[in-house]
Formats: structure tokens, sequence, C-alpha cells
């Protein structure tokens, strides 16, 4: 399996990834949630193996970012025991919980059981219509024919939620629910990001590629995974 270890001790950094290495692991090392997020982005892995006490970012915002856009297999080792914190990282998506100190031994069981039944991922990026649209989400990076353009905080957000949602109908006031919760908006300004977000992609409203228009109802996107195609 490829591993991905998120850990700023360098000793148990190092010993998790030799013992994983010696049982045919391929393993990546990372001591903070940033590089973290970057090897996610550009490559697939099948488990993470993270800290929770990280230099630049808390354990659980990782697990949170990540939840956002993949259910690859985290496993957690860390040293906070109260019961409620590990409820806590279970509740954002954790898969497994391990105390510090702990058995290296036991995460190499726990790893082998794993290897019978897990789905190998592929890199944390979306990508439509024959590579023309591709968004890495856990860095809000859109690109369009290769090359990265530059969406506002909103704009990213209604685009991020039509592709979460693709092929359904969301209406102006779905939109403005989950994506100006922090602020006041009207129906009509949504129309206003979308003919913006339109722009950036060159994305033609009558004859769309990307976004379409529900007339009466709302807005739909209608991109096709690579996946898929």
């Amino acid at each position: 399996m490829k591993l991905l270890i998120v850990e700023d001790n360098r000793h148990i950094n190092q010993l998790l990834t030799q013992f994983a290495r010696q049982d045919g692991h391929h393993v990546v090392q990372v001591l903070n949630a940033e590089d973290a997020i970057k090897q996610l982005t550009n490559q697939g892995f099948d488990v993470i193996i993270t800290d929770l006490m990280l230099p630049d970012m808390q354990g659980e915002d990782l697990i949170t970012q990540i939840r956002k856009v993949s259910d690859i297999y985290i496993i957690v080792i860390s040293a906070k025991i109260d019961i409620h914190e590990k409820l806590d990282v279970f509740s954002i998506g954790a898969d497994d919980y391990i105390t510090k100190p702990f058995s290296v031994e036991e995460v190499m069981a726990k790893l082998k059981n794993l290897e019978k039944r897990i789905v190998s991922h592929v890199p944390i990026i979306q990508s439509y219509n024959h590579g023309k649209l591709k968004i890495q989400p856990l860095e809000n990076d859109v690109w369009i024919d290769g090359k990265l353009i530059e969406l506002t905080h909103y704009e990213y957000n209604i685009l991020w939620q039509l592709i979460s949602n693709r092929f359904r109908t969301l209406s102006r006031d779905q939109l403005i629910e989950s994506c100006f919760s922090e602020s006041e908006a009207f129906d009509r300004i949504i129309d206003v990001y979308i003919k913006n977000i339109r722009k950036k992609l060159s994305d033609d409203a009558v004859n769309p590629s990307f976004i379409k228009t529900v007339y009466g109802l709302g807005y739909q996107f209608i991109g096709e995974h690579d996946d898929e195609l």
C-alpha cells in the first residue's frame, strides 16, 4: 500500500517509515500539514497516518479538510487520551485512533489487515471534459486548459458547491445558504457570480459545457468527470 505519514517527531516518523517499508509498503514522509496537503493533491495514497499536534495546523483541521474531498483511510496516532477528544476525532472523519506511546507492531498489524480490503485512491484532483477543467479542492486551485485561473472566495465556493452536487439543480437560495453563511446576500447576486464564473471558465451560457441554467429553478453543473469518459 501507499502510505502518507504526517508526524513532526522525526524519530517516530522514521520508525513508522522503517517498519512500513520493511513490510513492503511505499511511504512518503512529511513533517507538517502543509506538505501533507501538497502530497495529497499531487498523488494518490491508500492510508494516511497522522499526529494531531502538528506545527502548522491542528490534525483535526487537516482531517476536516481531507474529508471534504476524499474518503481515504485515516489513522490518528496521538498523545491525546481524553475519551471526548477521541470521539471528536472520529466524528470529523478519522477511521482509527492509536494512543501514544504505541506499539509499532500494532500499527503494522492494522495495516496488514487493511491491505486485504482497502481500495486505492487517486490523487485528490477533479478533472472534467478531458482535462479542460481541473480542480484541486484542498488548495482551491482551478485550471482551464492547463492555465491557473483566479476565482474569488465566493466564486470558488459556488463552483465547488455545484460540482459537489453534479447534475443536481441548486436554487439560488440553496447556493446562498451554503456559500454565504457568513454574510448577507440576495438571490440575484448569484446570477452575477455565475456570469463571472462562466467568463473565467470560458463557458457559453447558451451551449454550456459546465454550468447549465435551469430556468425558474437554478443552476446545475453538467461537466463530465474524466473517470467516466
